[in-house]
């Protein structure tokens, strides 16, 4: 079956049609592609193990934790347990942003998200299209990362297979990703670089 296809366009608000699609696509357990500042994601709801299952086999990984991905420091502080004092500032100042941070997870986490060893890799995209699109689902999700940025990719490899396919106008760079391991003092990049401003913070 063809996904449902729907595209923002920056600057306008999210319309009705679109919030009448996602809302039921994620709280059902669909699974979505989705915009972020990076790349596309692929993935849908955190707490619906069927939707998990279908992510983890996409991936080719059925035990492997996910990426968490969330929109605000309140739901930041509600999934994460807090860092030492010192890398508090520093650890917020890389989100929302095009960063994924490891960090220790709380009870309240998604299980399908925490490791062995009680961390999660969280991701709170900045950008106004992952924006409008979280506000829609209206819940965590679960995302893979995909090395994916035009549409035109997007629609040749996930049109079969995905249930909703959200496209994007707005522009993507994946060269400013960064995955920061915030478990340890102090913090070091397990994917791309340490931002130069985080070093000043951690000095």
């Amino acid at each position: 079956m063809r996904a449902q296809i729907i595209e923002f366009q920056t600057g306008r608000g999210l319309p009705k049609e679109a919030f009448d699609q996602i809302a039921p696509a994620v709280s059902e357990g669909h699974l979505v592609v989705f915009p972020t500042e990076i790349s596309y994601v692929v993935g849908g709801n955190a707490f619906n193990q069927n939707l998990v299952n279908r992510v983890r086999a996409l991936r080719q990984d059925p035990q492997g934790p996910l990426a968490l991905y969330i929109s605000s420091i309140t739901e930041f502080r509600l999934y994460v347990v807090p860092v030492l004092p010192r890398l508090r500032r520093a650890l917020e100042r890389c989100l929302p942003g095009p960063y994924g941070v490891i960090v220790r997870a709380t009870q309240a986490a998604p299980r399908a998200c925490v490791s062995s060893a009680g961390t999660i890799e969280v991701h709170m995209p900045a950008s106004q299209s992952y924006q409008m699109f979280y506000e829609a689902s209206g819940r965590p999700l679960v995302g893979v990362k995909l090395d994916l940025v035009r549409r035109e990719d997007v629609l040749d490899r996930f049109g079969e297979h995905a249930d909703l396919i959200v496209l994007t106008n707005e522009p993507m760079s994946p060269q400013s990703y960064a995955l920061l391991d915030f478990t340890q003092d102090p913090p070091t990049a397990r994917e791309g670089e340490l931002p130069k401003w985080l070093k000043s913070y951690i000095d």
